[in-house]
Formats: C-alpha cells, structure tokens, sequence
C-alpha cells in the first residue's frame, strides 16, 4: 500500500468511526439537542430542492468573495513588502500581530454601525477578518526565501526588478496559493458570522434554523457550509499543483 492510499484509509476509518460515534450520541440525546447523521441526510434533499436556500448561499458567497478578492490584492503584496523590507516590518507587524486575534464576531457590532447592515458590512467584515492572515503567510514566506538565490542572480547582472520577476515571485508562488486557501476559511466564517448578527442570507438561515425544535435542519445547513468550504479549497489546492509543479515540495502538502 502507497503512502497516499494509507493516508486515504486513516481518513476514511477517522470519519467513519466520528459518524458511529455521531449517531450513538445522537440516538441517545434526541434530535432537539444532537440530530443523528441519518436524519441529517435525510434533511439534505429538501434543503437543496428549495430556492430559498440557493438564493442565501449564492448572496453570501459573492459578497464574501468580494472581500476576499480585496484581501488578497492588499494582504499579498503587503506581506512581500513586510518579508523584504525591515523598515515595512516594523511599521506593520505590530498591527497584524494585534488584529489578527481578534474575532471577527468581536468586530461585527462596530461595522454595523459604521457600515449599516447592507453590502459593505460583508465586504469590510471579510476584509477584516482575512487580510492579517494573508499578510502574515506572505510575510513569512518572503522573509525564507533564500538569500542564495537573489546572490546568484546579481552575479549575473540581474537588476532589482528581474530579480523581484524571475527569482522572488516564482519563489513566493506556492505560498501565494497557501495564502490564498487559509484566507478562504477566515472570510467564510467571518461572513457567516457577520450574517447571523443582521439575521440575513445564510447566516441568517443557519441562525433560524438554530431556533427550530429539531437540530436536523440546523445541521444540514452546517454540513452543506463544510462542503463548500472543502471543495473551494480542494479546488485551490488543485489550482496550485497545475500552476506550480514543484507546490507540494515546498508546502510539503499532497
């Protein structure tokens, strides 16, 4: 057996043997406190026949992706500059390290009150809640890059900029993709959370739905968040390994 489908098997045994547990648990709570798997699934065709559902998840997940795509077109190049530069650093690292524990629920009250609860409290939560997180991956990155590599280019004659072209971003852009698949966790969540504060689109589903006698429906919202959040980073992940060959090696990631 291959270290790959080892590894696929103790994943496969891990969920298997969480969903027994998961359904004993449940059959002994009742599903006011702990729906079972089975009713869960049961739950799932209707959820996705309704359009009600469609419509909150399809409302979250653009707006999230537009504070997403801010994040990552700001968190990017600032965490470069932070990793090269110390003078960058300073200025910087100090306000990340500060914000990037903060909760992105901790954050919602002040933005619903600078923002309303329309489109720019999604956008700015998200933003919020992902850009530290990105800057600080890149960061990090930049700062490994091995000095041997820039040295050597020099000593072709190479000029600031074709050693930032050819030498630093080539380098950076497994991280770049890592980045990218660690920030689409924090924006989901911080949207979902920013949602259940206003009580709209999906958060506002998943904070309804927490109301009802029966956990079913509230977890069958919860497993159809997972999965898109498993499959948004399974296909970044799989972007990666096209993009750049050599992404596994330097994430150590399969």
């Amino acid at each position: 057996m291959t270290m790959k489908s080892r590894s696929f098997a103790f994943n496969a045994t891990g969920i298997v043997l969480m969903l027994l547990l998961w359904q004993f648990a449940g059959m002994r709570l009742g599903d006011a406190l702990l729906a079972t798997p089975l009713q869960i699934a049961r739950t799932l065709p209707g959820l996705l026949s309704d359009a009600v559902f469609w419509k909150a998840l399809w409302s979250t997940l653009w707006q999230m992706l537009l504070g997403y795509a801010l994040a990552l077109a700001t968190g990017i190049p600032l965490g470069i500059a932070m990793g090269r530069s110390a003078a960058v650093r300073i200025l910087v690292k100090p306000w990340a390290s500060m914000f990037v524990v903060v909760s992105s629920a901790a954050l919602v009250p002040l933005f619903i009150i600078l923002m309303g609860r329309g489109l720019m409290l999604g956008v700015c939560i998200v933003f919020a809640a992902t850009v530290w997180y990105v800057v600080l991956t890149m960061m990090e990155a930049a700062r490994a890059v091995s000095p041997r590599l820039l040295d050597a280019a020099r000593s072709f004659g190479a000029s600031r900029g074709q050693c930032f072209r050819w030498v630093l971003l080539p380098a950076l852009h497994p991280y770049v993709l890592v980045a990218a698949r660690i920030g689409f966790t924090h924006a989901l969540r911080a949207m979902i959370t920013a949602q259940m504060f206003v009580g709209t689109g999906y958060g506002g589903l998943i904070n309804d739905a927490g109301l009802d006698l029966s956990t079913a429906g509230f977890f069958g919202l919860i497993v159809m968040l997972m999965l898109v959040s498993v499959l948004a980073t399974g296909m970044l992940r799989r972007i990666a390994h096209i993009a750049a060959p050599w992404y596994a090696s330097k994430t150590g990631q399969s």
